[in-house]
């Protein structure tokens, strides 16, 4: 056991996307640099936790995990962490931790949002829905969406329009990116009984649902480029509309060649989209 063990409960590859989507939710609100606290509460409250909360959902899903081919060598169904109860106590702390740098350094809004997302992700998606239902991750994917409303509460309560239409973003891409990696993965699921869409309808249908979401993620990615302006928008539109274009192909390949490989595909290239999108928002709102 090490401090190493630790830090992997906190699934450390998912927390800088949501921290970049808190950030460049503060930056597009600011339309500049935020105020140097509310970017450290942003990032150290945030960092925090959603570090706990994925620390707890570590806890609450080892034996899961231990099932799973893609999850078992995590700290705790590995044997790393030998007492459970340790990693329990641990995301309860660090999810504590967080909200209490988010409270002394943000408004109370922004505080909410950011608790809001360990809520989501903990009880309501990790406990409740994840093993009950194929709308899982649908729904759980507002977790992420506390986000993006974190980081623009924290500065404005002006056009939440625009507020609203990142978190949208989040919440429509969970889905097409989450099913990807899950086509993969069926199998892993269908052995402990979670109701993954691919484990329960299949590839083929799968991949339709996924284009089906992704159509959806396109026009919403564009609901932003109005609150852009001058060379700003331009640079937003076409920087989205290229990999709107990019992702969709990627997902059509998949309904036509419901493949694994396939399925890798789409699930590597919607990777790095939701960041991409979110730094031509950047882009487009400093310009």
């Amino acid at each position: 056991m090490s401090l190493v063990d630790y830090a992997h409960l906190m699934k450390p590859k998912i927390i800088p996307l949501l921290l970049l989507v808190a950030v460049a939710s503060s930056l597009v609100a600011q339309k500049g640099l935020p105020p140097a606290l509310t970017l450290a509460g942003l990032v150290v409250g945030g960092t925090l936790a959603s570090g706990g909360a994925l620390a707890l959902n570590s806890y609450i899903e080892m034996d899961i995990d231990a099932k799973m081919r893609r999850t078992r060598k995590r700290p705790l169904p590995s044997g790393k962490i030998v007492q459970p109860r340790k990693a329990l106590t641990f995301g309860l702390s660090v999810l504590a931790a967080g909200v209490a740098v988010a409270y002394l350094t943000l408004n109370p809004v922004a505080t909410l949002f950011i608790a809001l997302g360990a809520v989501v992700y903990v009880p309501i998606y990790t406990v409740w829905l994840k093993p009950r239902t194929v709308w899982n991750i649908v729904l759980g994917g507002f977790a992420g969406s506390c986000a993006a409303l974190a980081g623009w509460y924290a500065i404005t309560f002006a056009q939440p329009v625009v507020a609203w239409a990142l978190a949208a973003l989040v919440f429509i891409w969970t889905p097409s990116h989450f099913w990807s990696l899950a086509v993969i993965t069926e199998e892993d699921y269908s052995a402990v009984s979670i109701p993954m869409l691919p484990s329960v309808v299949g590839p083929e249908k799968a991949s339709r649902a996924i284009v089906a979401n992704t159509l959806l993620l396109i026009p919403a990615s564009l609901v932003i480029y109005p609150y852009l302006v001058g060379i700003g928008s331009i640079v937003y539109l076409a920087g989205a509309l290229v990999f709107d274009g990019l992702l969709l192909a990627t997902n059509i390949k998949l309904l036509v060649s419901p493949t694994k490989d396939n399925a890798w595909l789409a699930f590597k290239f919607s990777s790095p989209y939701l960041a991409v999108i979110f730094v031509f928002a950047v882009i487009g709102a400093l310009l």
